[in-house]
């Protein structure tokens, strides 16, 4: 490839592929756990979709209840 721009356009889409399947990847995480309930499960989902760099990192390296945080006082 001599062409500079069309090595950039590879590079963006290999880059967008993976973040892509980052996200999907989140967010089948997110719906196969049984610790959450249903309403945890759509907010996470709504912070992976909306949020999804912030969402997914925080879903990523705190688990599905940072610092503990829980939306229901049930325990599964």
């Amino acid at each position: 490839m001599d062409n500079p721009a069309a090595l950039a356009i590879a590079l963006a889409s290999v880059v967008a592929v993976l973040y892509s399947a980052a996200i999907a990847y989140a967010i089948v995480q997110i719906a196969r756990t049984r610790d959450l309930s249903e309403v945890e499960k759509v907010l996470w989902m709504i912070a992976v979709v909306f949020a999804p760099l912030l969402g997914a990192l925080v879903w990523y390296f705190a688990g599905p209840h940072p610092f503990g945080l829980r939306l229901t006082r049930q325990v599964r």
